[in-house]
């Protein structure tokens, strides 16, 4: 989907994640910074694995989705943001998202455009909740979620770890 909603950013296009998204994923994971690769992926990654990129573009359709926003840059397409949405085992009627934005593009209202669009295909999948784990000093990512209408809480076997809830 061909897109102009983002001021500053010139044509996107968000579409979902695709097999061979592999190198693009990789260059994209190189423009993240260390503390946004930690407080995504609550652990310090230097990398991708291999095991690692096949899990994140070879997806269950019926329990993922992963959309990637991407823009030409350099001659070629290179994603801008990536959100997930996955119904964890043993559920049906949630869903728990997660979003990246490339370090060097935020505050630009890529995640809020991300968590919208997870928002609404969650409500179209048929799910009654989606919700989300944020470390406690991610403002940014609560202050969204707080602006989107979620419920934040401590998790309980983890303080430092809030969970973003929102019925649909």
């Amino acid at each position: 989907m061909p897109l102009d909603a983002l001021p500053g950013l010139g044509p996107v296009h968000l579409r979902p994640i695709r097999v061979d998204d592999g190198p693009a994923l990789v260059r994209y994971f190189e423009k993240l910074t260390q503390e946004d690769v930690r407080l995504r992926f609550f652990a310090p990654l230097r990398a991708l694995t291999t095991r690692q990129l096949k899990r994140f573009t070879e997806l269950d359709s019926r329990r993922e989705t992963a959309l990637v926003l991407e823009a030409p840059e350099e001659g070629r397409q290179e994603i801008l943001s990536v959100a997930r949405l996955a119904v964890p085992p043993g559920e049906n009627g949630r869903a728990e998202f997660a979003i990246s934005v490339r370090s060097d593009l935020k505050g630009r209202g890529i995640g809020r455009f991300m968590l919208q669009h997870l928002l609404d295909q969650a409500a179209t999948r048929g799910f009654s909740e989606i919700f989300g784990d944020i470390l406690e000093e991610n403002e940014a990512m609560l202050a969204l979620s707080r602006e989107l209408g979620f419920t934040l809480a401590p998790v309980v076997e983890n303080a430092a770890i809030i969970r973003a809830t929102r019925a649909l």
